[in-house]
């Protein structure tokens, strides 16, 4: 008999655990159909890996891809670069727009401001020393 209970209760957690996880899922995204094929978009359009050039800066900052994601409600932000990785700072998302701040070289702050529009992210940055633009584009896997 307690096998059987413990059984059931097992189906049951499965069941709702596979429920939730499915409904959490589609609330992030929603479906497009076009020309009779069905593709999911994500609905938060700043995260992903996007590839970025900028304008005005040093050779080891010209290009980098920034890595955006989202853990609960707080997003992170990381840039790559030939000499290695920083973190953003004071990361704040509004629709299609994003702001981070990065420490280069200790000290020295440098603030982003991007927006995304579609499959491109672009804006500029503010340091000390002067401001940049930024175009970039989003790396989209292999299909």
């Amino acid at each position: 008999m307690k096998t059987v209970k413990f059984l059931v209760l097992g189906i049951v957690l499965i069941m709702a655990f596979s429920s939730f996880s499915s409904t959490e899922i589609n609330s992030k995204r929603h479906h497009v159909s076009e020309n009779n094929s069905i593709a999911l978009v994500n609905t938060d359009a700043v995260l992903g890996v996007w590839e970025y050039t900028m304008t005005n800066v040093d050779a080891p900052y010209e290009k980098g891809v920034f890595f955006i994601t989202k853990k609960g409600d707080f997003y992170d932000v990381a840039v790559k670069l030939t000499t290695g990785m920083l973190t953003g700072q004071d990361v704040l998302v509004k629709g299609n727009g994003i702001n981070f701040n990065v420490n280069f070289e200790g000290l020295k702050r440098v603030s982003f401001v991007l927006v995304v529009e579609d499959d491109k992210i672009m804006g500029e940055s503010y340091s000390a020393i002067g401001n940049s633009e930024i175009f970039g584009v989003r790396q989209l896997p292999e299909q």
